[in-house]
């Protein structure tokens, strides 16, 4: 999503947000600045302006709040979240992994539009307590209460990667027992949705030039939203593909090794580190009992360097993150990247058997999955 700054974390989740919103902030802003300057013409400029800041504010208060919903009812469930990102077009939580049952993805799901419809039933009620009160703060309530109703209405949509596409998937999921179904089913509703917004919004500034902007807005969301169902089908068809392999078929078994007794900074290693390789294998005793990383070696002093051996600045293979070479792929890479982790070692017995790398992974799909010789 480009550059993005993190504000902080609430309830444990880190909350980022993305460049793109400080424009959708200010245009917001400007929007309701004119509007209650219609509404209320005995308001001066100064008003209007801070009336309208204060309710952009709470606005993107209310998507985060949804987003919320989803991230803590994930945490409940046992889901990781690495964090929720405020962008242009609303937010997004992270969640490191997807759903494992149908029910779980539903819950999960329905929470966030069920919180925005909550949200807009209560500043529905705090506009009509606050209009003998505050004509400044029932103006807030007023606007932000049908913001919050069609941000609920609108995330219950059926189409993929909307709420009411997750919905969509769960109830298919749960019906078929097929995940794969599910996802095929709600991606290509979401890329329905996301098509005809984008026609409904070159119709509307064809025909409605006097509301251009909302036409323009509307046909950016519909290309939004075909393009997350578009990825999001090709992501699951991958990860569906994967199901028939496994660690075995992807594992790196060819590396240069060193006796543990070399030094870091010897011409050895610099040479066994040269070209495209990322680490040397680390001989001790007579199996191997960890790897010494590029990386590794640059932060390493040069002094440093010229008088530790590898056995003791190599990182051992027992603090690595570990897996066996049946386990699935399509579970492998969602463990890289929810974990953040560079690489595993494939163990059996405790001898090292392969490492996967996020790059064998990479090369490995772009050659097109394919059985170990």
């Amino acid at each position: 999503m480009g550059a993005s700054i993190r504000l902080g974390r609430i309830f444990g989740i880190p909350i980022i947000i993305n460049f793109s919103w400080v424009f959708i902030f200010f245009l917001v802003t400007y929007t309701l600045s004119a509007q209650f300057g219609d509404s209320y013409p005995r308001w001066n400029l100064i008003q209007q302006w801070a009336t309208a800041g204060a309710t952009s504010l709470l606005f993107f208060t209310s998507v985060l709040a949804h987003e919320l919903s989803h991230s803590l009812l994930a945490v409940r469930k046992g889901i990781p979240v690495r964090g929720i990102t405020l962008f242009i077009f609303g937010g997004v939580s992270h969640l490191a992994h997807e759903a494992r049952r149908p029910m779980t993805e539903f819950l999960v799901a329905v929470v966030g539009p069920a919180s925005s419809l909550l949200l807009g039933l209560l500043f529905f009620a705090a506009s009509r307590v606050l209009q003998d009160v505050s004509e400044t703060l029932a103006a807030i309530c007023i606007v932000l209460s049908p913001i919050n109703f069609m941000l609920g209405i609108f995330n219950m949509l059926p189409g993929f990667p909307l709420d009411g596409g997750r919905v969509l998937r769960a109830a298919v999921w749960g019906i078929t027992g097929s995940y794969w179904r599910g996802t095929q089913i709600a991606a290509r509703a979401g890329q329905a949705i996301g098509g005809l917004m984008v026609a409904g919004g070159i119709a509307w500034l064809l025909f409605a030039p006097e509301v251009r902007f909302q036409g323009l807005w509307f046909a950016l969301i519909g290309a939004f939203l075909f393009s997350a169902a578009t990825t999001s089908y090709r992501q699951e068809q991958i990860r569906e593909n994967l199901k028939n392999y496994t660690v075995a078929d992807v594992m790196r078994t060819g590396w240069n090794v060193l006796p543990g007794e070399t030094l870091a900074g010897s011409p050895a290693v610099a040479q066994a580190l040269a070209g495209r390789e990322e680490f040397v294998a680390v001989l001790t005793g007579d199996r191997i009992g960890g790897i010494f990383t590029r990386r590794q070696l640059a932060r390493l002093p040069a002094a440093t360097a010229a008088q530790i051996p590898l056995g003791m600045a190599m990182t051992p293979l027992s603090a690595m993150p570990k897996v066996s070479p049946e386990e699935p792929m399509f579970g492998i890479i969602e463990r890289l990247e929810a974990e953040n982790m560079d690489r595993l070692a494939v163990v059996r017995d405790d001898a090292l058997l392969g490492l996967v790398s996020r790059e064998d992974v990479m090369r490995w799909l772009q050659r097109g999955p394919q059985r170990a010789s």
